[in-house]
């Protein structure tokens, strides 16, 4: 039979590594559930940008902007691209790819604006796997639910990974 200290120091010890295991446990999955950070305002600036370029943007209907970009050299043909444009299509929208003229220096490859001009997408044209989990997810099984009005702006850290 043991005696009443030790088993006392067992319990405590049992405790202490539950209680940090939880604590681990608790912060892995709230990290989960957070967004990537990207910057608003940045997003924000190049939509006025663009706006004051001269560029009219037609109301009422979602839109995907192809922006250029000076260290993107994506092909305005790959399938990303074309995925993208349907399924915006599907949601009664457009399609735009913007010449060089338009913006640049922004290091954003797509802008999706919904249905009143706000953006709810600004990031890569082709999502990096760490977004997407294990699996290659695209921006185009996304969209539905970006356009409603129910899920904040995916706003990614503009880089280029065609």
């Amino acid at each position: 039979m043991r005696a009443p200290l030790t088993r006392r120091t067992g319990v405590l010890t049992g405790v202490i590594l539950l209680a940090c295991w939880l604590g681990w446990t608790a912060t892995s999955f709230a990290a989960l559930g957070t967004r990537p950070v990207g910057d608003a305002a940045a997003v924000a600036q190049l939509l006025a940008r663009l706006e004051g370029s001269g560029l009219r943007l037609p109301p009422g209907q979602p839109l995907a902007l192809r922006l250029p970009s000076s260290g993107c050299t994506c092909l305005d043909g790959d399938a990303t691209w074309r995925q993208t444009v349907l399924a915006i299509e599907a949601q009664g929208g457009r399609a735009i790819t913007l010449p060089a003229a338009f913006v640049d220096g922004h290091g954003y490859a797509l802008l999706v604006l919904d249905q009143r001009g706000q953006p709810v997408y600004a990031g890569p044209l082709a999502l990096p796997a760490l977004y997407c989990g294990q699996g290659r997810a695209a921006l185009a099984d996304w969209l539905p639910d970006l356009l409603s009005a129910h899920t904040p702006p995916l706003i990614l850290p503009p880089r280029c990974s065609c």
